[in-house]
């Protein structure tokens, strides 16, 4: 009995899916199919920042290289979209059956997903340039750590909703619109909140991000912070002030990790420009977010055009600075401060950190444009540290949360 039910449950889904093709080719659907695809593409991929509006320089700014994956998902998003859509003012156009609810909200949740999950997944904020200027940050840090499971569940949600949709025009009818009452079914149009899939799907994604929002700051709270001297502050081992920042850099030869499995170590690094340091809140996060990511105008900020206020405009013209000739003696010293400094957020991790030279995201072209600029003006009154501490500087303004999170992990694990 059990075998022949599984045999029905499998040719049923055959069914279903030869019908949803044979709706496909038909000419009506296959003009809908090819239009939406172009479509979806073009706003999904405007979304993901692969391209900005001629003239105008209108769009996102991405700050991560273009990955085969990212190209991946875009497709798979369009094309699912596009299905859905084929399917559904199919199944309008002949009135085959009522509308499935599930179906519905998986495309509009499926499609929503996909529009965050469309989200750089390496910067912190999504920033809307034209004309060569920023005039929107939005931040997005908060949902980093679920990038992953948003771009799973737009997939997801959209292929359920495909799958429904398919289902209730092969049967002609709408089976996800059947709910039990009282031990019996019963045809009636089934509710957000009825639907436990959907309804579930969407509050472990709310949740998620509540959780994320409420729980880390509260960690953080736990990280004991006291004043030091001279205006700089202390975090448990970790000193930072107005010309020291925190940024984690390679172990040295036998030198241990903070953190087991880490190969690299927060370490106080001083700067060239200097921060006016803000009165201490006993909030550790908050504290951090005050006085080691930086804020204002540094006093070369008008020479080479940059402003901490305005990230991503400063980044796109640090990255400028590449094209910076140097002398040969210069270029020995651009190399040795470069191919020290890692990222542990873009192209690494922190158990596996990568070396800037060899990581292409936007960050790391403007680290080293910065580095070559700084060593062309200023090379003969600021020390090679100073520099990469410059450096420092502005990485935790492109990533404030990952920065706040390592530097407090660091000292919650010496503690």
């Amino acid at each position: 009995m059990e075998q022949e039910e599984a045999k029905a449950a499998k040719e049923n889904r055959e069914n279903i899916i030869s019908t949803a093709v044979n709706i496909l080719r038909q000419k009506e659907s296959r003009k809908v199919l090819l239009y939406s695809i172009i479509i979806s593409l073009i706003v999904y991929s405007f979304l993901y920042g692969f391209w900005k509006i001629p003239l105008i320089d209108f769009g996102i700014n991405r700050t991560s290289p273009i990955g085969f994956l990212d190209i991946l998902f875009v497709i798979a998003v369009a094309a699912l979209t596009s299905i859905f859509l084929s399917l559904f003012l199919y199944e309008r156009r002949s009135q085959l059956a009522p509308t499935s609810s599930v179906g519905a909200v998986g495309g509009i949740s499926g499609g929503f997903a996909g529009f965050v999950g469309a989200i750089c997944p390496v910067c912190q904020s999504l920033g809307l340039v034209a004309f060569g200027s920023t005039f929107l940050n939005i931040p997005t840090a908060f949902l980093t750590p679920y990038l992953g499971f948003l771009k799973t569940a737009s997939i997801g949600l959209l292929g359920m909703a495909v799958y429904f949709k398919a289902d209730s025009i092969h049967n002609k009818k709408c089976r996800s619109c059947k709910v039990k009452v009282e031990g019996h079914d019963k045809n009636k149009g089934l509710s957000l909140y009825n639907n436990n899939i959907i309804f579930g799907s969407l509050i472990v994604l709310t949740l998620l991000l509540v959780f994320n929002n409420l729980m880390i700051p509260k960690a953080f709270a736990t990280t004991a912070l006291s004043s030091g001297i001279g205006g700089t502050a202390n975090l448990g081992d970790f000193e930072y002030g107005p010309k020291i920042t925190l940024k984690p850099m390679p172990l040295a030869q036998e030198e241990q990790p903070a953190i087991q499995g880490y190969r690299s170590k927060v370490k106080p690094i001083p700067t060239i420009s200097e921060l006016a340091m803000k009165p201490l809140t006993g909030n550790a996060a908050q504290d951090l977010v005050n006085n080691v990511v930086p804020t204002g105008t540094p006093w070369y900020g008008q020479q080479a055009g940059v402003s901490f206020d305005d990230p991503i405009t400063a980044q796109n013209l640090w990255a400028k600075g590449r094209a910076i000739q140097l002398s040969p003696q210069e270029d020995q010293r651009w190399s040795r401060i470069v191919n020290s400094f890692i990222c542990d957020y873009c192209c690494g991790s922190p158990q596996n950190p990568t070396i800037i030279t060899r990581c292409g995201c936007a960050h790391s072209q403007a680290a080293q444009g910065m580095a070559k600029w700084f060593i062309q003006n200023y090379g003969d009154s600021y020390s090679d540290e100073e520099i990469y501490g410059e450096m420092a500087r502005w990485y935790a303004l492109w990533y404030p949360g990952p920065t706040v999170k390592r530097i407090l992990l660091e000292a919650q694990a010496a503690q």
